[in-house]
């Protein structure tokens, strides 16, 4: 436990926070074959700027606001306060904020629309040339992902490197990719990395993927809100609750 705890350790070092993103650009994976079964639905994070639609005004007038989410994750909505915003879908704040006005309106209604989204990179760490953050679009898989970060290196354990998820506020999920079958031909091996998602190439095989990801999420909390871009609430809850989707 303490040797992986140090090896990741060592490679959130190699991040500062005053310039954690590489030089290098990933490029989109051809789309025209996407599963889009497999695409995550967008959550939103800090930085996204948000229209809330509460539809008409008793004059007529459209009653729009635009908010930006905070770096707590928060954004501020009248007459309710401070809402949580980060972590959920646009689909989850609406229903939050619509439970939160019930309190002081009659009937309410909003509708919530992400009209620009903050910049999107993944972090590369683990066994690779050049651990890092790499700005990404859309559709980039885990092979491009190690790929930017110079490829892996030679003591790495191909067919254990693990995919960080956030889908929810609290919540990872962890799949286990096997870059050797990829290395073979096998193109269903890859997956397809999400916004912000950790790309982690340990040194050997993973045995136990959560009780792995327990020790390398839990004690590290505030480093991984410091230091990786994305990550910013979990300073706020202490407990991770990991799902394993693919072993």
């Amino acid at each position: 436990m303490k040797r992986r705890i140090l090896l990741l350790i060592a490679c959130l070092c190699l991040l500062s926070p005053a310039g954690v993103q590489a030089d290098t650009a990933l490029t989109p994976a051809d789309t025209s074959a996407m599963d889009w079964s497999r695409v995550p639905e967008y959550r939103i994070v800090p930085g996204d700027r948000l229209q809330l639609d509460f539809g008409r005004l008793v004059t007529g007038q459209p009653d729009l606001r635009e908010v930006r989410v905070r770096p707590d994750g928060r954004i501020t909505v009248f007459p309710a306060g401070d809402v949580v915003a980060a972590g959920l879908t646009p689909m989850e704040l609406q229903r939050n904020i619509v439970a939160l006005l019930s309190a002081d309106l009659k009937l309410p209604r909003v509708v919530v629309n992400v009209s620009e989204v903050a910049g999107n990179v993944v972090h590369v760490l683990g066994r690779v040339d050049k651990p890092g953050s790499y700005p990404a679009g859309p559709f980039v898989t885990v092979m491009q992902a190690v790929t930017a970060a110079g490829g892996l290196k030679d003591d790495a354990a191909r067919n254990s490197v693990l995919l960080f998820h956030r889908d929810g506020s609290h919540t990872v999920s962890v799949s286990r990719v096997n870059l050797d079958e990829l290395l073979r031909g096998n193109d269903l091996a890859d997956a397809v990395v999400g916004r912000f998602d950790i790309v982690f190439v340990p040194r050997s095989t993973i045995g136990n993927i959560n009780v792995f990801a327990q020790q390398f999420l839990n004690p590290l909390g505030n480093t991984l809100s410091s230091v990786l871009v994305g990550w910013e609430l979990f300073n706020l809850d202490r407990v991770f609750v990991t799902r394993i989707i693919r072993e």
